[in-house]
């Protein structure tokens, strides 16, 4: 009857999902964590190398202590990041490190190898129950290519090094330690070339495996890593260089917005001589501006950072000629509030706008719909007899 009494204590207990902040500062903790296990690996790794210690028993392998640790070690830095960002790829990545180094303790079992495996299998099962928190970037975009072309680069050099000091004495001359087999490796990959031949039928296909592979994923890093970052120090370039441009601006008129009338009016502006910036958040409209020759900033147009970075101080006029009557409306209180002499034309899609505007600081009001409606009529009547109209 007790059991009847009682029957919910049968059901298995649900763990209770964290808060999301609560998750977050986990995962921050965590990838802390991982870049901390990072350099612990490289350490234990880097002494294992320089002070072997005995082995806790010997096998075919004795003697043979593979740099697994330090490549687990630069993996769990790499990850670091992307960890934080929370990018499922890159604890499923992150799995590879307990691998490495439990083969590594497996190969050559030593008080440092042993302890570089604890560390990683450590950190992963803290990883672990926190999967569901990893739910950006699932499956592609540009930051998982980078951390897969970090990863194959890391795998071919250890694959490369590995190789090199377990076939040493098939090279001419002989490769000795793990320095010599990085060294080999590294100007393998690089295409530099080495001095280090190989000289049985074993060693050379191995060399060209390396070349295969390595090669391929050094220029893979090549495009996907250097090149972005190359990219993104020429754009912060072309950005101090606009900046520098800004600021020499004098008595210019500020056009707010890439619409079509915005683009209207920036050409009738230069068809004058005056100087002018279009300032809009639409980067693509702005591109196409660009290519025309205006002077452009990428901002939002009611914010008033982006009005002080166009020399909102300097300007004879602002333009407001959004695509939005409430974006306009907003523009309109920034720019008066930043610069209550200033003069500032703003153009409305809907009559009703038209005193708002005015209310909220523009100097005049313009109504589209309506300025186009007189031009038509204009024409369309002109030249039309007074007595039949």
């Amino acid at each position: 009857m007790a059991d009847d009494a009682r029957p919910d204590d049968r059901r298995p207990r649900v763990r209770a999902p964290l808060p999301v902040g609560a998750l977050a500062r986990r995962i921050g903790d965590l990838s802390l964590t991982a870049a901390a296990t990072g350099v612990l690996l490289i350490a234990l790794g880097t002494l294992s190398a320089t002070f072997p210690p005995a082995e806790l028993y010997r096998d075919a392998f004795s003697g043979y202590d593979p740099p697994f640790s330090v490549v687990a070690g630069i993996l769990f830095i790499a990850l670091a990041p992307r960890l934080y960002e929370r990018t499922s790829v890159a604890w499923l990545v992150a799995l590879l490190a307990p691998v490495l180094t439990c083969s590594a303790a497996a190969l050559s079992p030593n008080p440092f190898s042993l302890a570089s495996a604890a560390a990683s299998v450590a950190l992963v099962s803290g990883i672990y129950p926190y999967r569901s928190g990893f739910y950006r970037n699932p499956g592609g975009g540009q930051h998982a290519t980078e951390l897969a072309v970090v990863v194959a680069g890391l795998l071919s050099l250890l694959f490369g090094t590995v190789g090199a000091r377990w076939l040493g004495g098939e090279f001419s001359p002989t490769v000795k330690g793990w320095a010599e087999a990085l060294y080999f490796t590294v100007t393998t990959v690089s295409t530099n070339g080495s001095s280090i031949a190989p000289m049985t039928n074993t060693a050379r296909l191995f060399v060209v495996a390396l070349i295969l592979l390595g090669v391929g994923t050094f220029l893979s890093a090549i495009v996907v890593v250097f090149v972005p970052f190359i990219e993104r120090r020429l754009s912060g370039l072309s950005r101090r260089f606009e900046e520098a441009r800004l600021h020499e601006l004098q008595e210019h008129v500020i056009v707010c917005g890439a619409s079509p009338e915005a683009h209207a009016t920036a050409r009738a502006l230069r068809a004058s001589g005056a100087r002018a910036v279009i300032v809009s958040a639409d980067s693509q409209a702005l591109e196409l501006l660009r290519n025309e020759g205006f002077r452009t900033h990428l901002g939002d147009p009611s914010s008033e950072g982006e009005l002080r970075a166009v020399g909102i101080d300097r300007a004879r006029a602002v333009i407001v000629a959004q695509a939005s009557d409430a974006e306009n409306l907003l523009t309109v209180i920034t720019a008066r509030a930043l610069q209550p002499g200033v003069r500032i034309v703003a153009i409305a899609t809907s009559d009703d706008t038209l005193p708002k505007l005015k209310r909220a600081g523009a100097n005049e009001a313009v109504s589209v719909v309506g300025v186009a409606a007189q031009l038509m009529s204009s024409a369309a009547l002109q030249g039309t007899p007074s007595g039949a109209r």
